[in-house]
């Protein structure tokens, strides 16, 4: 896949994010200028989801306002976080083992 290509979908997901749209891959293939396959526009779309939390951070101005999250509840979603993350990257790896041992 083109990286150029991926950073131009890229813009679009941020684009409809902006909008208030979740992307998806039906309408990011809609969007884009060029032809774009299922697999470019999921790739797209799970980069985007990977560094979406980083959009939703609210600037300072905006953490005043909120209600603080205690320490312990943002230490515990973490770690759930932690651990689904390594059990899908262990998940992977054994798909990924399958799919050598197989060639």
């Amino acid at each position: 896949m083109n990286n150029t290509n991926l950073q131009q979908l890229h813009v679009l997901c941020l684009q409809m994010h902006q909008e208030g749209k979740t992307p998806s891959v039906g309408i990011l293939r809609a969007k884009a200028p060029f032809k774009v396959s299922v697999t470019e526009a999921i790739e797209a779309i799970k980069r985007f989801n990977a560094q979406k939390p980083a959009l939703d951070v609210p600037s300072e101005g905006n953490v005043s306002q909120q209600n603080p999250i205690p320490t312990t509840d943002k230490s515990v979603n973490l770690h759930a976080r932690v651990e689904a993350l390594e059990k899908e990257v262990a998940e992977l790896k054994r798909a990924l083992h399958q799919i050598s041992n197989a060639q």
